[in-house]
């Protein structure tokens, strides 16, 4: 399948809501409650939400297409918040990179994250459930390697993720 990137437009945030929506639970733990996933869905990948992204000066959200759909994006943030792990601080950091669950094993993924990355000088860090054993070989491959964990709040849980940075 013939997949591109683009710069994400304001046009975009509902598709950009409704693949976050299909894919977030990919990311999460196997045993993420409903309420946790649901929360954190409705409290930070509302259309709105990507809105802010968009007119934001340090975030960059861009889009994968196939025949002309939105089947995926990725989320680069220039100024992400302090994870106090050395190795990963002041670093830009990819905080989502999302596939619709059709496009997986088609090179979508990679597509989005080699046009993503193109974008970035230097270093780049991100995070990933330390249970998404496939996104973690993914980042690997792609020469991330662990350097740390950090917590991530999803509602009223607690996950647990790997700190990955690629120098």
């Amino acid at each position: 399948m013939p997949f591109s990137t683009r710069i994400a437009q304001l046009s975009d945030a509902d598709a950009l809501s409704a693949v976050a929506e299909q894919t977030f639970a990919l990311a999460s733990p196997p045993d993420a409650s409903v309420l946790a996933l649901t929360t954190y869905i409705e409290t930070q990948l509302q259309p709105a939400h990507f809105r802010h992204h968009l007119n934001s000066l340090t975030k960059r959200l861009r889009v994968l297409q196939c025949e002309g759909q939105i089947v995926g994006y990725s989320l680069l943030d220039s100024a992400p918040d302090p994870l106090d792990i050395a190795q990963a601080e002041n670093l830009p950091e990819l905080s989502r990179c999302y596939v619709l669950p059709a496009q997986h094993g088609a090179g979508a993924a990679q597509r989005l994250l080699d046009d993503t990355l193109a974008q970035v000088q230097g270093a780049v860090r991100l995070t990933v459930n330390e249970q998404n054993a496939r996104a973690i070989r993914f980042y690997q491959r792609n020469g991330f390697c662990k350097v740390g964990e950090a917590l991530f709040v999803c509602g009223p849980e607690l996950h647990r993720d790997w700190v990955m940075v690629r120098e």
